[in-house]
């Protein structure tokens, strides 16, 4: 019953780390891109996972707390998009369509499952939940990435849907976004975006690991001490 209702909690807190840092990069279809949301988006995501492993695992040696966080952020994000976008403002669903974080969560506690090192499972369970995060989603991605002639150019259907549909708040020309430094390697930013990927969930995992050492546990056990 505690990890039912706690559920919506642990779902709520994933969902605001996510929508600070990703933001918009994990919201829209053409903004999944192959620089910015295998970039940005597994680091937001793995800071509230990260920190409840630590917790699960340091009281009952349950390596469950990334799985555990993947769903609860799965299904509140989910709520979110077909009560606020299809139900409201009746905006077509694979526009708005929500990845899933799900196969990298279980993925990365059966690193820690194995290892039994929160630091292996940085370097490891880091590196998996990136990769896993990019796999388990290009799947639903990649009809979107499909090439087609619209106004005599040659562009993605997820292209075409931004273009048909403007949003004041992201004006076209940042969708020009790979035009960049990436481009210089070897003309793939994908590889060279996982691997910057992978180095900041590194980050972001010890950042949910001082949330869960210090702000949770610590103060949870100086107060059973004193009392």
């Amino acid at each position: 019953m505690f990890w039912i209702t706690a559920g919506f909690v642990v779902g709520a807190a994933a969902n605001i780390t996510h929508l600070l840092f990703a933001g918009d990069w994990d919201f829209w279809t053409d903004w999944k891109d192959r620089q910015w949301w295998m970039t940005i988006t597994p680091f937001a995501t793995i800071i509230i996972p990260s920190a409840l492993q630590y917790i699960q695992w340091r009281a009952w040696r349950f390596p469950t707390g990334a799985t555990y966080t993947a769903v609860c952020l799965f299904f509140c994000t989910w709520i979110g998009r077909l009560v606020q976008w299809k139900f409201f403002i009746n905006m077509p669903i694979n526009f708005v369509w929500s990845a899933t974080w799900i196969p990298a969560g279980i993925i990365t506690d059966y690193v820690l499952l194995k290892s039994r090192s929160f630091i292996l499972t940085s370097l490891i369970g880091s590196a998996t939940w990136t990769m896993a995060f990019w796999m388990s989603n290009y799947i639903m991605l990649l009809p979107f990435l499909q090439p087609t002639k619209f106004m005599d150019h040659t562009l993605t259907v997820a292209d075409v849907q931004g273009i048909s549909y403007i949003r004041a708040q992201t004006p076209e020309y940042l969708r020009v976004i790979e035009h960049g430094s990436l481009r210089t390697f070897l003309q793939e930013t994908q590889y060279v975006s996982l691997a910057f990927g992978t180095t900041l969930c590194v980050f972001g995992y010890w950042v949910g690991q001082f949330i869960g050492r210090r702000l949770s546990v610590w103060p949870i056990f100086r107060y059973l001490k004193q009392y």
